[in-house]
């Protein structure tokens, strides 16, 4: 089967998924690249099933340009715990919009919404931690009444 010309063999390295990989480049390596693909399988944005290998990956904490020209530690690094897996649209509404994404462990993504809705997304799918214990959603909260205005004897009409 390897001698016929229709056969192609492609020998790839491992990747392990527990490993922290980085650069101190803006674009991650193709290893890195691969192994975020990996990880995440789909765009990670709450309940997104875009494939990763169609989407574009994110620094959950943006990158700064200017940091390593002015000696300062890089905030966003290019590396597993600070990249994420987002299609198109759903990385111009985190870019563009107030939706707000944080890792708090690599391959854990929080976010919230506009609205202050919370949603973790994880190995296991999207989890709504906005809603309460019993699976409600919390309660709105109501501006208190005003007491009654207390009335004056001079307000009172006479009859």
């Amino acid at each position: 089967w390897v001698r016929g010309t229709h056969t192609e063999v492609r020998i790839l390295p491992v990747i392990d998924l527990n490993t922290q990989l980085s650069t101190s480049r803006y674009e991650p390596t193709d290893r890195l690249r691969q192994q975020v693909i990996l990880r995440d399988r789909t765009c990670v944005f709450p309940w997104c099933t875009r494939p990763a290998r169609s989407c574009d990956l994110d620094h959950v904490e943006p990158f700064d340009h200017d940091a390593g020209g002015e000696g300062r530690p890089q905030p966003g690094p290019t590396a597993t715990d600070n990249l994420a897996v987002l299609c198109r649209s759903h990385h111009r509404l985190k870019t563009h919009t107030g939706w707000r994404l944080t890792s708090p462990t690599s391959g854990v993504f929080e976010w919230t919404s506009p609205h202050g809705q919370r949603f973790r997304r994880d190995r296991h799918g999207t989890h709504d931690l906005t809603r309460g214990p019993d699976g409600e959603p919390p309660p709105v909260p109501r501006p208190p009444v005003p007491p009654p205005r207390a009335t004056t004897p001079s307000a009172v009409p006479t009859a």
